[in-house]
């Protein structure tokens, strides 16, 4: 059974993305000028407000792209409005990171599967507010049936963005939110199917 169609979902990424293009660049470049904000201050203090404030950005542009495939509007506001997150989301990213390095140690293909099933679980703590087991939990259980049909998904993904490094990487303004707006209806469409 298949509880998501990638032909509809790359549709519903393209047409919002570029529908809200200049929302989008200004987040990216927001989320760049970030990145790059430890090479003007040499330092382990700049490195580590930069990497948390990445993360916050990260989580704040899932939350933008969660109100877009609610029907609703995301703003620049709520690129920032996710420090409270910060800690859910650590701790499972390191969880989901040991279980998936063990799984491709062992012989790849159960990391490669272990991947798709916790991929959705930043999407679950911005979403629902919870903790990063509930949130691994949740990730499994509403990826339970669909493995193989999101990671074709995740192929189509990486040649659209490899396609966007190729114009220029100017592509990548376009196709960066695209594969946000994709996964997140992706992860709407499954959660509404448990």
């Amino acid at each position: 059974m298949q509880r998501f169609s990638k032909g509809e979902s790359i549709k519903f990424g393209w047409d919002v993305a570029t529908g809200n293009l200049g929302l989008f660049i200004v987040a990216l470049l927001i989320m760049c000028m970030i990145s790059v904000f430890p090479v003007f201050f040499d330092s382990w203090v700049a490195a580590l407000v930069s990497g948390v404030l990445e993360v916050v950005v990260s989580l704040g542009l899932i939350k933008m792209c969660l109100r877009f495939v609610d029907g609703d509007r995301g703003e620049l506001v709520e690129l920032f409005a996710t420090f409270s997150l910060l800690l859910s989301y650590l701790i499972a990213s390191i969880l989901v990171g040991f279980i998936t390095t063990i799984g491709f140690i062992l012989l790849i293909i159960p990391g490669l599967i272990w991947g798709i099933r916790f991929q959705f679980f930043g999407w679950v703590i911005v979403d629902k507010n919870v903790g990063p087991f509930e949130a691994m939990q949740e990730s499994w259980e509403i990826t339970r049936g669909s493995a193989w049909n999101l990671f074709l998904l995740w192929i189509l993904l990486a040649g659209i963005n490899i396609l966007g490094m190729l114009a220029l990487l100017v592509g990548l303004l376009v196709t960066i939110p695209l594969t946000m707006l994709t996964i997140g209806y992706v992860y709407r469409q499954l959660g509404r199917s448990t």
